[in-house]
């Protein structure tokens, strides 16, 4: 078990790109092309939000950004 454990810390990123590789073959597969890509767009979508959330970002002041970047003045 340990010599397995060192190899996957010494070539993690071969690992883990073998390991992604793996599962979208899988999803593949199991779903076809369209409902792959339907589950990898909500994969990332909640990577996105978990990371502004994990960082300490407001949603509120978030789309308050997005929006006066837009100016949506024509509203007042």
């Amino acid at each position: 078990m340990n010599e397995i454990l060192k190899f996957i810390i010494l070539n993690f990123w071969k690992f883990a790109g073998a390991m992604a590789g793996f599962s979208l073959g899988l999803l593949l597969v199991i779903f076809g092309l369209w409902k792959t890509l339907f589950v990898i767009l909500v994969m990332v979508l909640g990577y996105m939000l978990g990371k502004w959330k994990d960082e300490g970002l407001s949603f509120n002041a978030m789309f308050k950004n997005i929006m006066s970047s837009m100016h949506v003045d024509k509203w007042r």
